[in-house]
């Protein structure tokens, strides 16, 4: 999706265009699997030096569960705000929320995919899913069992370390 920067100040700009982000590669987030195509309705306001965007649309991704490596669907509602700046190189240093573009036309597909990326969990869980109890050649351990099942470098190299004199 590409907007046009327009010459002075023009308020009130809507766009809605379908997006196709199948030809992103998906090594971002472990968890995502696919972005289906989506529609997005970005109103923007262009003014001196600046575009204000405000980006609203649905998003179906697959997403794999961590628990059970299954594939499921996940809504991502957006409605967000971008700034871009087209005369400013070093705006981004300077502002957190605002972002240089030459132009005249500014591709929003890295920012959708952005955004998409920042409202999927860090721990993707299917609903339903529980974590899974110990199984034929694993098993599932909390830190604390972890702990106490395995010796530490000390434990098991200790009386080794003692003969040493590391002191010549």
């Amino acid at each position: 999706m590409k907007l046009k920067i327009a010459d002075g100040i023009k308020l009130h700009q809507t766009l809605t265009q379908e997006i196709d982000l199948s030809d992103i590669e998906l090594k971002s987030n472990y968890s995502l699997k696919g972005i289906k195509p989506f529609t997005v309705t970005v109103d923007f306001d262009t003014f001196t030096d600046v575009v204000e965007t405000h980006i609203q649309g649905k998003v179906l991704v697959i997403l794999e569960c961590a628990y059970t490596l299954e594939h499921f669907e996940y809504e991502i509602v957006m409605d967000d705000e971008l700034c871009f700046n087209f005369v400013n190189p070093n705006i981004e240093a300077e502002c957190d929320d605002c972002f240089y573009e030459a132009g005249p036309e500014i591709d929003l597909d890295p920012y959708l995919y952005a955004i998409i990326l920042s409202y999927i969990p860090l721990k993707v869980i299917k609903p339903g899913a529980n974590l899974p109890k110990s199984g034929q050649g694993y098993a599932i351990l909390t830190e604390e069992e972890y702990a106490t099942k395995h010796p530490t470098l000390n434990d098991e190299f200790g009386d080794l370390f003692d003969e040493l004199d590391l002191d010549d």
